[in-house]
């Protein structure tokens, strides 16, 4: 009986042992055959991959849109590099139809940059590669100098048969540095889904925008991008080919249980009309929608528990009603409609529009709680009304002047700002008139739960302030981002992650035949 209980425990180590070592064996290659991809994504925002092969490359380069968006200098880096390895049998030959991550990363000359990754084929060994180069910049042989023309040149790096090239030498160093797993490039992984009819993929890493920000913006990550600096989301973008537009399709996942945006998750996409008020000179706006107020002011709720601001909320809400006998809670829960939106100007002033049931109730409501500025517009006597009852968006509002019109609450910090507002509504002089407007929204869903908007056109004073110098010049160049009129990032609530719309938009006018036109 003692020898079968030792026989059973040396059997079930020795089982243990097995099948440690073929886990651990499993684990390691598969690490090794994700080399690649925990270089390329390491601080990493943005990547961009796609199959090696030419007819990738033949369908880019008839992209002129692609060509306007990445800038002259970038393109010139890019088809520069494709002459020099892709279009080379020899060099290409190592890496043919493998895939090849594209990283965008701040340099150490804090421009934006780009990284190119790619795994060299299992049966190709990485001596053989390193043979065909030339200028080695280190002793062991890691690093390469390699001239892709008088004024251009790469340098390419090499680790665990995976390649890497960049104008940066920082760039690649980093890159030699043990790569460690990443929830990043775990993400990837996970939504990695190459299918033949792709051309080619984006992934998002919201976590690391503020790297990349930090370097374009010429003052701090504030105002409509401080949600940025703790932003952990991902996204998996689809490239859609079109000599017309620049179009991605796919998902974005929140990851975080407290982020704001997690509140529109599992809600139906909504309709949207809110937009219909916006001024002609909007600049840029962020849009809100759910199906119903009641259900999503329970998530509210819960997100202001997890922010330990749930006692506060309804302190403020029952000081208010002692104070003045109005009961906030009779008044948005019953007539808020279904969809919010902050909105920016042209001139760069900020403002915020919620729908209403009933904006004459809510006007008569309203009353107590308001001071009177003119006929029209209102100011709240109190601190955080809008906050508490749709939070994040709200919070720029603190005390603000509104007004009401066509069922629509709209604020803003100063009297002047909703004033100018009042005075292209009552002249209809609208967004959703201008041709251009139109005809990014044909581009994309009708409904949506979350949408970003710029009007690049109405940005360029804002951009002007907000960027570095070296950047604004790139947008303002004709054959650069200001050939293009709109972005457009649009989000439809799909279970637990949103099915999204990444447009970048360039209006082109119809054309009047000649013949139309002498008839004219």
């Amino acid at each position: 009986m003692r020898k079968i209980i030792i026989l059973l425990v040396v059997l079930v180590f020795g089982i243990a042992g097995l099948t440690y070592f073929y886990f651990s064996r499993l684990n390691s290659e598969n690490d090794k055959n994700d080399t690649a991809l925990l270089v390329a994504t390491n601080q990493a925002s943005i990547i961009f991959t796609f199959q090696n092969d030419k007819s990738f490359y033949q369908i880019t380069e008839s992209q002129t849109l692609l060509q306007q968006l990445l800038g002259i200098d970038k393109m010139a880096l890019l088809m520069n590099f494709k002459k020099a390895i892709v279009d080379n049998d020899l060099y290409n030959s190592f890496i043919n139809d493998q895939p090849v991550y594209l990283s965008v990363l701040p340099d150490e000359k804090k421009d934006i940059n780009f990284l190119f990754t790619a795994q060299i084929e299992t049966h190709k060994k990485i001596e053989n590669f390193k043979s065909k180069l030339k200028n080695p910049l280190t002793q062991a042989n890691e690093i390469y100098d390699l001239k892709l023309s008088d004024s251009v040149e790469v340098y390419i790096g090499f680790k665990n048969n995976v390649v890497t090239a960049s104008s940066s030498l920082q760039l690649v160093k980093n890159a030699l540095k043990d790569p460690k797993r990443n929830d990043f490039a775990d993400y990837i992984k996970a939504n990695n889904q190459y299918k033949k009819t792709v051309l080619a993929t984006t992934y998002l890493n919201f976590n690391e925008a503020p790297a990349l920000l930090k370097i374009i913006l010429a003052g701090n990550i504030n105002g409509e991008l401080n949600f940025l600096n703790k932003q952990n989301s991902y996204a998996v973008l689809n490239y859609n080919f079109s000599k017309e537009k620049i179009l991605f399709n796919g998902n974005t996942d929140i990851k975080s249980a407290d982020n704001y945006l997690k509140l529109f998750e599992n809600i139906s996409p909504q309709v949207i009309s809110i937009t219909n008020i916006l001024p002609k000179n909007s600049a840029n706006y962020v849009l809100y929608a759910f199906a119903d107020y009641s259900n999503w002011h329970k998530k509210l709720k819960n997100w202001f528990v997890e922010k330990n601001e749930n006692e506060k909320i309804e302190k403020n809400i029952s000081n208010i009603q002692n104070q003045y006998r109005v009961n906030l809670n009779t008044i948005f829960p019953q007539y808020a409609k279904n969809q919010f939106i902050l909105f920016q100007l042209s001139t760069g002033e900020k403002l915020g529009a919620i729908s209403l049931s009933n904006g004459d109730k809510v006007k008569q409501l309203l009353l107590d709680i308001s001071n009177n500025y003119n006929d029209d517009i209102k100011a709240f006597k109190t601190d955080g009304i809008l906050y508490s009852y749709f939070g994040e968006p709200f919070k720029k509002f603190n005390k603000p002047f509104y007004t009401i019109v066509d069922n629509n609450l709209v604020v803003a910090n100063n009297p002047s700002t909703l004033q100018s507002f009042l005075n292209d509504y009552k002249n209809s002089r609208f967004l959703i008139q201008s041709a251009e407007y139109l005809d990014a929204l044909n581009q994309i869903s009708t409904t949506a739960n979350v949408s970003f908007y710029i009007n690049l056109k109405n940005s360029d004073g804002i951009f002007r302030n907000a960027v570095q110098n070296s950047f604004y010049r790139n947008l303002s160049k004709e054959a650069s981002l200001k050939s293009f009129d709109t972005f457009y990032y649009q989000m439809a609530a799909d279970k637990n992650r949103f099915m999204t719309n990444m447009l970048l938009n360039k209006y082109v006018k119809p054309q009047i035949p000649d013949t139309l036109t002498n008839r004219l």
